[in-house]
């Protein structure tokens, strides 16, 4: 979350919606009466249409920036829709949500997504307001809110768009209801008639026959409508075979996994019965449940033995519990799919290693770990529960900029993707729901999480509480961030075009002291451990990467304070110090990049000053600001063959950064304690080895190794080591000796 103050400009919009808030609120209660006639609002939206296009046709060329605002959180509806008031629009009162009724329109206009879908809508009596619903995908008629399309608005609450008119706005996506042209609740003026009959007199065949029409033109809401109405309808068993039949496929095709499951599992024998069996193994699957999708699969396949494209599906479902039951996965190939798919979201399983969820003495839940655990074990490899990608080559979020006026922060448009991707996974499949709203909310109030008028009620604004805590930012591939970092010398971070929620990572608490690890491939992410860790230790990670060297690390957005020792050494520490740290860093860098002997010489003293600003000795308090310095003056003495001095620079560093080591020339080189995984991890230990393979070849082999292992950290798997730092390192391949790296196979 970017703190919105800190821009000039963003607090002037701030200021500025604060003011009409309160101008909203003057009005609270006042009748509505229509500012514009109905043709005035169409001719206003036609305007919107245009002016919406100029805008997208901007935000595509990053001349412009859409900036939205949070209003004040307000719960869904829980009430089931008969014991809701039916009132009009002329009935509606301003800045009220009016509980316990509802609104029954009618859409004049074909929606048009603008920040949210807004559409021209009409109730009975012919009175015409703007609707602005979220989520245009939710059960809007296939995709889209047509014109004509009805639409039934529960507790609907009336606000202020602008100085010109009014709208109806629907924030929770449960508010909203898409009721079908045969309804009985649909007015007769708005009924649309069927050629030759009524569909009051329709039989169950007739509603399949029109299920199958919607179903092969795609329009899979339409058809599970008519599917339902014809189960209505007394059908034979055939036509129950039928009708269940096809609405399971039409609710697979629309991701409603729970409907179709249910569906396909009480298909009767008959025609279909392969086909929905079939069908039931690839809902489970997609429901990541696959142990039973491998049972229906052996099931199909002893039915079928000649079925190849069955037989190949299994052969997934197979691959994908070998994954959730052992952790083996083909890293390899994860790599190259991520590389070529966009968005790179990889169909694999989760995994959950040696480690459980339980209470933290004061940090709520957390996980543990089950048995002891050595550095570089695969702990954790999460596929994420919802992910929001760009492609890199058309940045779009940076243009999306979302404001919470309660605390005053911003969310950039990759949040919002996600929270809207979550919202529409937990009302398609239901089940899953528990997966988010589980999940740490910092004391935000949860409503009902029972189903109401045959779906599940979301609350938006907590979602998107959730999501603000529980997100990760990611790259495509951490290797490709790893290779970035690699290459460019001021260790500036690249963009990261993702965003997801990993709901099991998400339980892991912070420490600046981390003992595990994460990385991605796509919408894979990887936990290590970072550290041989005991067992029954809490596993702890970086929310913000550890950089104290000039302000104590600011956690407030989660709700805690930071009391690890280098926190509360930065603490301690005069500001004026803090302030040296900073200025003496920015010159040891711009001293380092310049070639001459008396720069190299500046940056050393500048080095020796840096270090003695550290009061504290380094077996109480890290050093993490003399990380970079070090690594940077050690890559320069690399350079000029000087490899006394960079090895030198190098153990400094590393022992700045927790790590324990013995040896090296002297003696056989061995990490007694590994330190934490920074940045340039793995070139310390490439340098070292460098420094090494005159002196010791048995050091540098190790030292090798020890490279292989940060980069299996840092990255998430080992098996891209030799393509990103070329073949020099086979020599790494060779057994670890005995104690060394006990419990890593390399």
């Amino acid at each position: 979350m970017d703190r919105f103050l800190q821009d000039p400009e963003g607090e002037k919009l701030l200021t500025e919606h604060n003011r009409a808030l309160e101008a909203a609120e003057a009005l609270r209660g006042t009748p509505f009466k229509p500012k514009m006639t109905r043709d005035e609002l169409l001719k206003q939206f036609k305007y919107w249409q245009r002016t919406n296009k100029e805008h997208s046709r901007r935000q595509s060329s990053g001349s412009a920036v859409h900036v939205s605002f949070a209003i004040p959180i307000y719960p869904p509806c829980l009430a089931p829709l008969e014991g809701l008031k039916k009132v009009m629009l002329k009935d509606l009162l301003l800045e009220t949500h009016h509980r316990g009724s509802y609104i029954l329109v009618r859409s004049i206009t074909q929606a048009e997504s603008m920040g949210a879908v807004m559409a021209i809508v009409e109730d009975e009596e012919k009175d015409a307001i703007s609707l602005r619903m979220l989520n245009e995908k939710l059960r809007c008629q296939d995709g889209c809110v047509d014109k004509g399309q009805i639409l039934l608005v529960k507790e609907p609450y009336l606000t202020s768009m602008s100085d010109t008119e009014y709208v109806v706005r629907v924030d929770h996506v449960s508010d909203i209801m898409f009721i079908p042209f045969f309804d009985e609740m649909v007015p007769s003026a708005w009924r649309e008639r069927i050629p030759e009959h009524e569909t009051s007199q329709w039989m169950a065949r007739d509603w399949l026959s029109m299920g199958n029409e919607y179903l092969n033109r795609g329009k899979f809401y339409s058809a599970t409508e008519c599917y339902s109405k014809g189960l209505e309808c007394s059908p034979t068993e055939e036509e129950k075979h039928y009708l269940l039949y096809y609405r399971g496929l039409a609710f697979f095709q629309v991701d409603e996994w729970d409907a179709s499951l249910r569906d396909l599992d009480a298909v009767p024998p008959g025609p279909k019965s392969d086909k929905a069996l079939r069908g039931k193994a690839q809902t489970l699957y997609r429901l990541r449940r696959f142990r039973e999708s491998c049972d229906q699969f052996t099931k199909l396949c002893k039915k079928n033995p000649e079925d190849v494209s069955a037989r190949n599906d299994f052969r997934e479902a197979i691959a994908r519990l070998v994954e959730q039951k052992k952790g083996i996965y083909n890293f390899s190939k994860m790599q190259e799919k991520a590389s070529k798919t966009h968005p790179p979201l990889l169909d694999h399983a989760t995994w959950i290693g040696p480690v459980t969820v339980s209470q933290t003495e004061s940090q709520g839940r957390g996980l543990f770990t089950t048995e002891a655990v050595k550095v570089g074990d695969l702990l954790v490899c999460e596929k994420a529960f919802a992910y929001a990608t760009e492609h890199h080559s058309r940045p779009r979020w940076s243009s999306t900029l979302h404001v919470n006026t309660e605390t005053r922060t911003t969310a950039r448009g990759g949040q919002l993707a996600l929270a809207s991707l979550i919202i529409e996974k937990i009302c398609k499949t239901p089940s899953l729901e528990a997966a988010i709203t589980n999940l740490h909310s910092n004391g935000f109030r949860q409503v009902s999480t029972g189903l109401v008028d045959g779906k599940p009620v979301v609350d938006t604004f907590q979602v998107a509480r959730i999501i603000s805590l529980n997100s990760f930012g990611s790259p495509t591939s951490s290797r490709g961030d790893h290779i970035h970092d690699a290459r460019d010398a001021s260790g500036s971070p690249g963009r990261l075009h993702n965003c997801g929620t990993w709901p099991y990572a998400s339980m892991i608490n912070h420490s600046c002291m981390s003992n595990a690890h994460y990385a991605f491939i796509g919408d894979m992410m990887i936990i290590r451990a970072a550290t041989d860790i005991p067992a029954n230790t809490e596993l702890t990670i970086w929310y913000l990467l550890p950089a104290p060297e000039n302000r104590p690390m600011d956690f407030r957005h989660w709700g805690f304070e930071c009391s690890c020792t280098i926190c509360v050494d930065i603490k301690a520490t005069e500001p004026h110090v803090l302030e040296m740290r900073v200025r003496q860093h920015a010159q040891i860098a711009m001293a380092l990049k310049k070639s001459s002997e008396y720069s190299r010489s500046r940056a050393e003293v500048l080095i020796d000053r840096l270090t003695e600003t550290y009061r504290r000795p380094l077996e109480q308090v890290l050093r993490l600001g003399l990380w970079e310095p070090l690594i940077l003056i050690a890559g320069v003495y690399d350079s000029l063959m000087q490899q006394d001095e960079a090895r030198e620079a190098v153990v400094q560093a590393l022992a700045a950064v927790g790590f324990v080591i013995e040896g090296g020339v002297e003696g056989p080189l061995v990490v007694k304690k590994w330190g934490l995984a920074m940045d340039n991890l793995v070139i310390a230990w490439i340098i070292l080895w460098r420094t090494l393979l005159g002196v010791a070849p048995e050091s540098a082999k190790q030292a090798a190794r020890y490279a292989r292992m940060a980069y299996l950290i840092c990255v998430g798997e080992e098996e891209s080591f030799d393509a990103t730092y070329g073949m020099n390192f086979k020599v790494a391949h060779e057994p670890v000796e005995e104690g060394e790296v006990e419990g890593w196979v390399v």
